[in-house]
């Protein structure tokens, strides 16, 4: 798989959300519809604390933007030429290893 055939990915964007979930449904439910018909796709709780502290957020998804999918594919060009480096390492280590064995440990390898 090339670089270039990467696609870009959904990107996550949460914000902070200040309502409240007091009242009737009715009114609750007006609320939350009115985020959805902003663009927002649900809502989320994330706890903080020991004294079992909420925030909510709401969130929705897009498309990755040019900064960071090219952030991404580099990263990824960073990690190939890790594993790549490594391989060569190992490769190396082998040959290494296989040149400082005896002609009766390479037949018992049967090589």
């Amino acid at each position: 798989m090339t670089i270039q055939s990467i696609q870009r990915i959904q990107v996550r964007v949460k914000d902070h959300y200040y309502g409240d979930f007091t009242g009737t449904f009715e009114d609750i439910i007006k609320r939350l519809q009115n985020e959805m018909n902003s663009g927002w796709e649900g809502i989320m709780a994330e706890y903080y604390g020991y004294d079992g502290g909420v925030e909510y957020y709401l969130y929705k998804h897009r498309e990755e933007n040019d900064k960071e999918y090219e952030k991404r594919m580099k990263l990824i060009e960073k990690e190939n030429q890790q594993k790549e480096k490594l391989k060569t390492q190992k490769l190396k280590r082998l040959k290494e290893e296989l040149s400082s064995l005896s002609k009766e440990e390479k037949e018992q390898l049967g090589l």
